[in-house]
C-alpha cells in the first residue's frame, strides 16, 4: 500500500509531501493555500472543505485535519499501519514493466546492504527454529521474494488496546525508511507513472542503516521473547518486510546477489 504523492477526487488533484518527522508517518498538502485567491476564501476555510471530503474517503487507514494556516495533514493510523506492514511483509512486489537498472554499484558499497539482507534471513530462521514464528518454507536455496509464515498470520501488530505495538525510535525510523522506498519506488511500477531517476542505491543504503540500528536497539530473544512474545512476533514482522524490500533492490533493480547468509 504505498503512499501516492497526490490525491484525486472528482479531477481535483491534491499533491501530498511527506513530512521529515519518522515518529508519524504524515503527509501534509497546501493546496488550500494556492485555491485561496481563485476561489476567494481564506485557505482555512478551504481547507476545511477538501478535509471534510476526503475523510470518509481514507478512513480508517489515514487520519484528516486541518493544520494551522490551512494545510492539510493525512496522518496513518496505527490500524492503517498494521494492515500495510502485513501487506509488505506477506505480498510479494508488483512487477516492474520494465526494468531500469542503476547503474554497476562496487562490491565493497554493495557488500553492507548484502550484509543487512543475510542477517534478516539468518533472524527469520533462526526464530523459526526457535518456534517463535512458523515459515512454510524455511529451508531455500535462494532469497525468496516473500517468507510465507504460516503462523501468526496475521502478525500481532497491534496490542490490546488497539495500538501499534512498534513504538521504539528504531522502529518507527525503520518503518519511516520502509516507507520511504515504496514512496520512492511507486511511481516505476508504471511506466505511464515514472518520474526522474531513482538512486536505487542510496534507497537500499539508507533502509540497510535503519535495520542496523533497529537491530542493534530493539531484541527479540531473551526477556523479549519470554514476556512479551507478540512483540517478538511483530519485530519479526518488521524484519520480513525488510527483508522483502531489500532482496527487491538488490536483485531486480542492482541486478545482484541476495545472499541468504555470510
Amino acid at each position: 500500500m504505498p503512499v501516492p504523492k497526490q490525491v484525486i477526487e472528482n479531477g481535483a488533484i491534491f499533491p501530498l509531501n511527506r513530512s521529515k518527522d519518522s515518529a508519524r508517518v504524515l503527509y501534509v498538502s497546501a493546496i488550500a493555500l494556492k485555491l485561496a485567491k481563485t476561489w476567494q476564501q481564506t485557505p482555512q476555510t478551504i481547507a476545511a472543505q477538501l478535509a471534510e471530503t476526503l475523510e470518509p474517503l481514507c478512513y480508517p487507514d489515514f487520519a484528516v485535519k486541518v493544520a494551522p494556516a490551512g494545510i492539510i495533514e493525512m496522518e496513518l493510523t496505527d490500524a492503517g499501519l498494521a494492515v500495510w506492514l502485513q501487506r509488505l511483509a506477506q505480498t510479494n512486489l508488483p512487477v516492474l514493466e520494465s526494468r531500469i537498472l542503476s547503474s554497476v554499484v562496487s562490491a565493497d558499497r554493495l557488500f553492507p546492504i548484502q550484509y543487512s539482507h543475510a542477517r534478516c534471513c539468518s533472524l527469520l530462521r533462526m526464530a523459526h527454529r526457535d518456534r517463535i514464528i512458523s515459515i512454510a518454507q524455511p529451508d531455500v536455496a535462494t532469497a525468496p521474494e516473500i517468507w510465507s509464515l504460516a503462523s501468526p498470520n496475521p502478525i500481532p501488530w497491534i496490542d490490546e488496546g488497539d495500538r501499534l505495538r512498534l513504538v521504539h525510535p528504531a522502529e518507527r525510523r525503520l518503518i519511516s525508511q520502509l516507507l520511504t522506498v515504496l514512496d520512492n519506488l511507486y511511481p516505476n511500477f508504471e511506466v505511464k507513472n515514472r518520474e526522474q531517476p531513482v538512486n536505487y542505491f542510496k534507497l537500499a543504503n539508507s533502509l540497510s542503516e535503519a535495520f542496523q540500528i533497529f537491530y542493534s536497539q530493539c531484541r527479540i530473544w531473551g526477556e523479549v521473547k519470554i514476556e512479551q512474545p507478540k512483540l517478538a512476533q511483530a519485530r519479526l514482522g518488521l524484519i520480513l518486510a525488510t527483508q522483502s524490500l531489500l532482496r527487491f533492490i538488490i536483485e531486480d533493480l542492482l541486478n545482484d546477489i541476495a545472499p541468504l547468509e555470510l
